[in-house]
């Protein structure tokens, strides 16, 4: 180590400590008895919530302990800026699930803004449109039709909605984060506000509602409290409002649920989505023939895989950092471990964040 990369990891951002353990899932205490000599609990609850400043000896021990380089303790520019991250259930994760994908994310963040100094991402494209927890759907309608109208959607379906946000300059991962507790979210870290998928539910229409709800979070609560029922069904309504447009829901939905209505949904489900939430969210079926709807497909196991679901193919995939990535190694501006050291990322995690990044089926050339 330098004498200058002495001098700057002397001050360490405490958030990044904290991002660092909350990113091996370990609590303070298990931390510490990793660390030779260790320091004590409290010493090291001090020094993340930054009334501490630990000694280069101890950052030293913190980073061998914690499997990061030194230098991933030092602040960055961007950090300064708000930092919100929208988690879907928080009842059904654990605090701790809830960190270390909180965690990841702030690596993304690390690793995108490496990649910007080398190529030129999309502009970042995020309409602005909040609206307060209490607001009504004629709100969210409003929202999620100024989105499609800005993007130039219209009112045709969406062939690949992360591939319509990653062209606006949003990043999207699918993480494995080890269970099906935790599920997709989105974060405003720095610069650009991220999307996070899963890739332990995987299934093509569920991802996709999942990145119109995380889309509904960047749209519509800049300021919002996360975690609220209100917020998450704010999202939920953006969702099926961005992917299937009241008018086309009016033209097309059936009214009453019979055995050629079944036919007609499993038909409109190669192209649109969202279809039985947004006939109750329009009040196109009563509240009576949802219930219906819902306890048929539930006794048919339809709730969790329903039919036409594996026939519509791997739930959508990023590929916007892939791409980024090549261009730089391309044009010669950087290789992939130059930017891993450029980000000051550990290596390990790197590649996990690359490979949430890809899409690694076969390309079919024409």
């Amino acid at each position: 180590m330098t004498t200058s990369d002495r001098n700057r990891s002397s001050s360490p951002d405490p958030r990044r400590i904290r991002s660092a353990r909350e990113l091996r899932g370990l609590t303070q205490r298990e931390v510490v008895e990793r660390m030779e000599p260790a320091i004590s609990t409290a010493a090291l609850s001090q020094i993340e919530s930054g009334k501490l400043r630990p000694s280069l000896e101890t950052l030293l021990m913190l980073a061998g302990a914690l499997r990061v380089p030194i230098e991933f303790f030092e602040a960055r520019s961007s950090e300064a800026l708000p930092h919100i991250t929208y988690f879907r259930d928080l009842r059904s994760t654990t605090a701790r699930e809830r960190r270390r994908a909180g965690a990841l994310a702030f690596l993304m963040s690390d690793l995108i803004e490496a990649l910007e100094r080398h190529v030129r991402l999309p502009r970042l494209d995020l309409p602005n449109h909040e609206v307060a927890p209490a607001g009504d759907r004629e709100a969210i309608e409003e929202a999620a039709s100024m989105v499609r109208s800005t993007w130039g959607l219209g009112d045709a379906p969406i062939p690949h909605v992360v591939r319509e946000l990653e062209r606006h300059g949003i990043p999207v991962a699918q993480l494995s984060l080890g269970g099906k507790q935790v599920d997709a979210f989105s974060t405003r870290i720095g610069t650009r506000p991220l999307v996070i998928l899963t890739k332990d539910k995987s299934n093509y229409v569920r991802s996709r509602f999942d990145a119109a709800h995380e889309l509904g979070h960047l749209v519509l609560h800049a300021r919002a409290q996360p975690g609220s029922k209100q917020v998450e069904t704010q999202a939920h309504d953006f969702a099926s409002s961005f992917l299937l447009p009241e008018q086309v829901a009016r033209a097309e939905l059936p009214r009453r649920l019979d055995s050629m209505a079944w036919g007609q949904l499993a038909e409109m489900k190669r192209t649109w989505s969202a279809l039985l939430y947004r006939a109750r969210a329009l009040r196109l079926m009563t509240v009576d023939t949802h219930r219906t709807a819902m306890r048929y497909m539930a006794a048919r196991g339809w709730r969790t895989v329903e039919p036409g679901d594996r026939e519509l193919g791997a739930p959508e995939a990023p590929l916007l950092v892939q791409r980024s990535i090549k261009r730089a190694e391309v044009e010669g501006t950087a290789s992939f471990d130059s930017l891993v050291r450029e980000a000051r990322l550990p290596a390990e995690d790197a590649l996990l964040l690359i490979e949430a990044s890809i899409d690694d089926r076969p390309v079919v050339e024409l």
